[in-house]
């Protein structure tokens, strides 16, 4: 397409099925290289970013999961040319390849859990300064207590999650010490019983509020990480 840009969804191991529609309704194609399939739509500038826009993205991807193995790109990735395209799955086609095979036959759920905050301190807490200096003290100590219970109830909340998951990748929220989230690669057979071990967790842990969205694409395990 002369004067426009290509805008890519997925690297995936086949073609997209008949009916996949991109964004704006512009029609999809791929750029092959040896056995990737990059799917691709021209338009004559980048898409804006709107949530309408953001949902249709999420869409095309899901679509294309149902009758391929993808590696989902983040909204917004666009190249010029097709040859600028195959140069770079070219470059890259061993980890692309590599890829594929990791994610092959499973989804990403995300997990969210907001931790119970600590009101006073227990028996496994060391014990405070004899001579707290302030309300900066008793503040870093609140804080810290808070760090440690967080940590400790994520790891129970992680451990029975990733057991039943390929990969996964999780932390301690920023800025609150009392969230958690994390994303899992689960085979798309085991999506069901994920979902009851969330149920089992929050019956379980019944001041700890566990969340579980999906599935989605793989995108948090497009590249090699470890966990």
């Amino acid at each position: 397409m002369s004067g426009g840009l290509l805008y890519v969804y997925a690297i995936a191991d086949s073609s997209p099925g008949e009916g996949v529609t991109g964004l704006h309704g512009a029609p999809l194609r791929v750029v092959e290289h040896g056995d990737l399939r990059a799917v691709v739509s021209d338009h004559a500038v980048a898409p804006e970013p709107d949530e309408e826009v953001l949902w249709a993205h999420e869409r095309v991807l899901e679509e294309l999961m149902r009758d391929s193995t993808i590696l989902p790109m983040r909204f917004g990735s666009t190249v010029t040319a097709d040859e600028v395209l195959k140069a770079a799955l070219a470059q890259r086609e061993e980890e692309f390849v590599a890829s594929l095979g990791r994610v092959r036959g499973a989804v990403e759920l995300s997990v969210r859990a907001q931790l119970p905050r600590v009101a006073e301190p227990n028996e496994l807490d060391p014990p405070p300064p004899a001579k707290p200096s302030g309300p900066g003290t008793a503040y870093l100590l609140d804080r810290a207590r808070q760090q440690r219970r967080g940590e400790e109830v994520a790891e129970l909340v992680h451990r029975p999650l990733s057991g039943l998951a390929r990969r996964s990748l999780s932390k301690v929220g920023r800025g609150d010490p009392c969230s958690f989230k994390a994303a899992y690669l689960v085979d798309e057979g085991v999506v069901e019983t994920f979902g009851e071990r969330v149920g089992t967790l929050n019956e379980t842990f019944q001041d700890l509020s566990v969340s579980c969205t999906g599935p989605w694409p793989p995108y948090s395990f497009v590249s090699e990480e470890p966990g």
